[in-house]
């Protein structure tokens, strides 16, 4: 199962993230929830890279963990930052939907949404 924590602040965006384990749909390279997982932060991942104005640090221990936590986000980017944290999480969402036995998402902190999987 794919486990993930979401912190969120009391605005609702990412604050911190962490991953791990694998969805255990089919073996390690073919599993295709792995690859939407993947795909999804990825992108959340890389366009927050590109952007000058946040600061994060990542964590990466290898296949199967992931840690992100973002330590800034400058007022030029904020409703930009907004929208990539509400179109992943609405990605996550809706994966952990259609696989609830393979994606498991807890939020936490100010983030007014409910614990799901607990």
């Amino acid at each position: 199962m794919i486990e993930v924590t979401v912190i969120l602040s009391s605005e609702g965006v990412v604050e911190e993230l962490v991953a791990v384990g694998h969805a255990g749909y089919a073996p390690r390279g073919t599993d295709i929830v792995c690859s939407a997982f993947t795909v999804l932060l990825r992108t959340f991942v890389r366009t927050v890279e590109a952007s000058a104005e946040v600061s994060w640090t990542v964590e990466d221990d290898g296949p199967g963990r992931f840690q992100m936590v973002v330590t800034r986000v400058g007022p030029g980017v904020t409703g930009q930052y907004r929208g990539w944290c509400d179109f992943f999480l609405r990605g996550l969402g809706d994966l952990q939907g259609d696989e609830p036995g393979m994606v498991r998402i807890e939020y936490g902190r100010d983030s007014g949404r409910l614990f799901h999987g607990s």
